[in-house]
């Protein structure tokens, strides 16, 4: 848990092979990588419907919902014109 955002970011899309800024899926792998790596309470779940798959992020507390929106900004280098809610198109949970 040592790891800035920013080296998180960085070093998270090094390692995946076909990054794209403004893929929501890419987005979305970045997210649970960092539930994951910073041992967040936070959580995703895939729900399955006739129209396919949908994934709700289940956000524990204002803490994590504001580390996860900027590690959002951090990936599309610094702009903030996208946050969780807009990644998961407004399936977002939140638990606090």
């Amino acid at each position: 848990m040592g790891a800035s955002i920013t080296d998180f970011v960085t070093k998270t899309i090094e390692e995946m092979s076909s990054f794209d800024r403004e893929n929501m899926e890419c987005m979305k792998k970045v997210i649970r990588k960092a539930i994951h790596f910073y041992h967040l309470k936070s959580y995703e779940e895939v729900e399955e419907t006739h129209l396919g798959s949908v994934r709700f992020l289940h956000v524990h507390s204002m803490m994590e919902e504001n580390m996860l929106s900027k590690i959002v900004a951090v990936t599309r280098n610094g702009t903030t014109d996208l946050d969780i809610e807009g990644v998961y198109e407004g399936h977002v949970v939140r638990e606090y």
